[in-house]
C-alpha cells in the first residue's frame, strides 16, 4: 500500500585495474569488453536473455529516457567532471540489463559499467518484497564473480575493510538498501525530518541522494 519500489545495489572494484577517478580510457574499455564477454555466459534463466548496451551505441533520447526511468545512470555533472568520473564520457560505459527489449521491458536486475565504480549492481523492482529483491541481486553477483573468476578476475577485496570502492563510504559491503515510500500526509508534519534523523535514515526524493525537493514520496 505505501511502499512503490525497492532498490538494493552494491558496488564491486576490479582488483588490479585503478579506480575510475584515475582510470585510463583503454582501462575504461577493457573493463568494458569483460563485462560484456561475462554476462554474454550468463546462465540463470532470470539472467540469460538480457542485453549489454555501450552508451556510446545509445541515441540521446535512448539515454534520457533510461536516466528517467531509473534505469541507467546520469550522465556527468560538475562534481563527476571534476574527479575525473567523467572522464572520456561516455567512452567505456554501458548497461546490462535482464530484458531484451529496453523500450518495451522493465529490467529488474541492472549493471553499471565504468559509472562511480567499476561495477554498480543492482536489483529494483516495484513493490516491497525486500528479501526477493535481496535474493535476486546477490545471485547476481554470484554469477557475475564466477564468470569474471574463469577469467582469472576478481573483485578487490580486503580482509579488514571488505570490499573496496572509489567513495569511502561505500566500502566494506558496499550494500545499499533502499524504498521508494509514499508517505504524503506524515512527510508534512512538523518534526518529521528530525524523527527520520534519529532514526538514522534518510529522506530522499525518488531522483536519489541529490535530490531534497518533498513531493511525498
Amino acid at each position: 500500500k505505501y511502499i512503490i519500489s525497492t532498490r538494493i545495489r552494491v558496488a564491486r572494484s576490479l582488483d588490479g585495474v585503478k579506480f575510475p577517478t584515475t582510470m585510463s580510457r583503454s582501462d575504461r574499455r577493457r573493463v568494458q569488453r569483460l563485462v560484456h564477454e561475462c554476462t554474454g555466459h550468463f546462465q540463470s534463466p532470470n539472467l540469460s536473455n538480457g542485453m549489454y548496451v555501450p552508451l556510446l551505441s545509445m541515441t540521446n533520447d535512448q539515454n534520457l529516457d533510461l536516466i528517467e526511468r531509473h534505469i541507467l545512470f546520469d550522465n556527468p555533472n560538475e562534481w563527476t567532471i571534476a574527479s575525473g568520473l567523467g572522464r572520456d564520457w561516455p567512452d567505456g560505459r554501458a548497461l546490462y540489463a535482464n530484458v531484451h527489449n529496453l523500450q518495451s521491458q522493465t529490467p529488474d536486475f541492472m549493471i553499471w559499467v565504468n559509472e562511480e565504480d567499476h561495477l554498480r549492481i543492482m536489483c529494483l523492482r516495484n513493490g516491497g518484497d525486500i528479501q526477493g529483491v535481496f535474493t535476486t541481486l546477490i545471485n547476481g553477483v554470484r554469477e557475475l564473480e564466477r564468470e569474471l573468476g574463469k577469467r582469472g578476475w576478481h573483485f578487490a577485496y580486503d580482509s579488514r575493510l571488505g570490499y573496496l570502492t572509489s567513495c569511502p563510504t561505500n566500502v566494506g559491503t558496499t550494500m545499499r538498501a533502499s524504498v521508494h515510500v509514499r508517505l504524503t500526509n506524515l512527510g508534512r508534519l512538523p518534526g518529521f525530518f528530525e524523527l527520520v534523523r534519529r532514526l538514522k535514515l534518510e529522506a530522499r526524493g525518488k531522483y536519489g541522494e541529490t535530490d531534497r525537493h518533498y513531493t511525498g514520496v
